[in-house]
């Protein structure tokens, strides 16, 4: 059986510090609270998953600008084990 990471964070850092391998992402602005707003963010690689929602730095958010992908909405499904992007 092959085992994948799954990391759900509302920390920054912990998703910016392990996007480095190549892998697919996704974000939308959820709300716009505060200065810059909140953030859901999907990363998928070959052995991880990190799902995201919260606050990022301006420059946080430009890193994740050149990386991912911007969507209209992210949805998770724990209970149907799927990620619904919309575009």
């Amino acid at each position: 059986m092959v085992k994948r990471l799954v990391v759900k964070t509302s920390n920054p850092e912990t998703l910016i510090d392990h996007m480095h391998e190549k892998g697919t992402s996704f974000y939308a602005k959820v709300a716009s609270v505060g200065p810059l707003g909140i953030y859901k963010v999907v990363y998928f690689a070959s052995n991880r998953e990190i799902h995201f929602e919260g606050t990022l730095t301006e420059e946080q958010i430009q890193k994740l600008k050149e990386e991912s992908t911007e969507v209209k909405s992210i949805k998770i499904d724990d209970f149907a084990g799927e990620i619904i992007v919309e575009e």
